[in-house]
């Protein structure tokens, strides 16, 4: 695997104590945990989960090994805590977009975000990260989760749950209407980009997708609900 160029959101650390006296701040030790988190993901897709070890890491994010094992207690603890970090580190700016507007504009900005984020170099290194461990049945890991690449979807039901409200949402299968809505508005555009090619990844063809798709689903909603229903 190779490894993707770094592009931290973070403050970078201040400098260690050469003589290891005194204890970090809680604001530290919470940036340190990122920290070491970022560089043992990036340092686990660059190399494999075989081809990674402790001191290396601890030489790379400027720790002793004896805190890496004091804060994980082994590889594979360190290996458990970096999928769970990668999975957050891309779920906030996603959940960010959702707080504002109607549903039409929360989905698209939210789909839009899903969309963007699926397609970094750093996503799909992530991707084949979470594949080996699915391939070596690591235990502690919930793969089926990591596959996901994104885990959006819940994103996308609290999204309608919130635009149905209670009784009709209850009513309603949200959790098929929100995979259904995931799949045209990020896997498919995702596979025509990265597979089949025959969408550009810009701006403004993943824009136009987006609204098209969203318009579609938005009117096909409405005309069946409007319909009689089927007898037997």
């Amino acid at each position: 695997m190779t490894a993707p160029k770094s592009r931290s959101r973070k403050p970078p650390l201040p400098a260690r104590d050469p003589r290891g006296e005194g204890r970090p701040t809680q604001d530290i030790a919470a940036r340190l945990g990122d920290h070491i988190l970022e560089i043992a993901l990036a340092q686990f897709i660059a190399r494999g989960p075989e081809g990674t070890c402790m001191d290396d890491v601890a030489a790379a994010a400027n720790v002793s090994k004896r805190t890496l094992y004091a804060r994980y207690g082994s590889k594979k603890g360190l290996l458990v805590a970096v999928m769970r970090y990668g999975i957050d580190d891309r779920l906030k700016p996603i959940a960010a977009t959702m707080t504002t507007g109607c549903l039409r504009e929360r989905l698209l900005r939210t789909a839009r975000k899903m969309l963007d984020v699926s397609l970094q170099p750093e996503t799909i290194a992530f991707e084949k990260l979470a594949h080996w461990v699915r391939d070596q049945n690591v235990d502690d890991i919930d793969v089926k989760t990591l596959l996901g690449i994104n885990p959006g979807l819940c994103l996308i039901q609290k999204l309608l749950e919130e635009a149905a409200g209670p009784d009709r949402a209850a009513a309603l299968d949200m959790r098929f209407l929100a995979t259904f809505i995931f799949d045209a508005l990020v896997t498919s555009p995702r596979q025509r980009i990265l597979v089949r090619k025959d969408l550009p990844n810009t701006a403004a063809a993943k824009t136009a997708y987006l609204e098209q798709a969203t318009d579609f689903i938005f009117k096909a909603i409405l005309t069946l609900s409007q319909q009689p229903e089927c007898g037997p």
